[in-house]
């Protein structure tokens, strides 16, 4: 298995909670009553999903960059690696606001596997020569981040962002 990134809403009490006990972040984002609005799985394509999103591979300090962004970090997993980036109420809502202002099929056209692969995003290399079959793998993610976001700033909650 490769790298994954989670998001998971987290209003301020749950905020302050994980920041208190950084042990119960897994329990916290992997329980089994969390709803679909709350989670977003973004599988191993998440580097190519940021890419989509900014344009770049790297942290540009787009609003969109929360995947890859530096972010106030909890802590590292259990295995002492990725961390818990602790995305913000206000940095949720201008994140969501911006996704609203650019659509699916903007995002589609930047959907580049060559380029993506000549800039390392993350399994890019295996995208080349794929065609409709990688773009559909790799925009899955986005209808869930849309929903995600837009709940999130409904509710005045930030997020976590659990890289594994």
């Amino acid at each position: 298995m490769g790298m994954v990134i989670y998001l998971r809403r987290a209003g301020d009490a749950d905020l302050d909670r994980l920041i208190a006990d950084p042990s119960v972040f897994e329990d916290f984002v992997f329980e089994e009553a969390v709803e679909n609005l709350d989670l977003v799985d973004f599988d191993q394509a998440w580097h190519a999903v940021h890419w989509l999103l900014t344009g770049s591979a790297d942290d540009i300090g787009h609003p969109l960059g929360i995947l890859i962004g530096a972010l106030p970090e909890l802590g590292a997993d259990e295995n002492g690696e990725g961390g818990i980036g602790l995305i913000s109420p206000p940095m949720m809502k201008i994140f969501a606001d911006t996704l609203d202002r650019i659509d699916d099929r903007t995002l589609a056209a930047r959907f580049d596997p060559v380029a993506m692969s000549k800039a390392d995003v993350y399994i890019a290399d295996s995208f080349v020569g794929e065609g409709k079959a990688a773009l559909d793998y790799v925009m899955q993610g986005v209808p869930a981040l849309r929903r995600f976001a837009a709940n999130c700033r409904a509710t005045g909650d930030g997020a976590i962002r659990v890289i594994a």
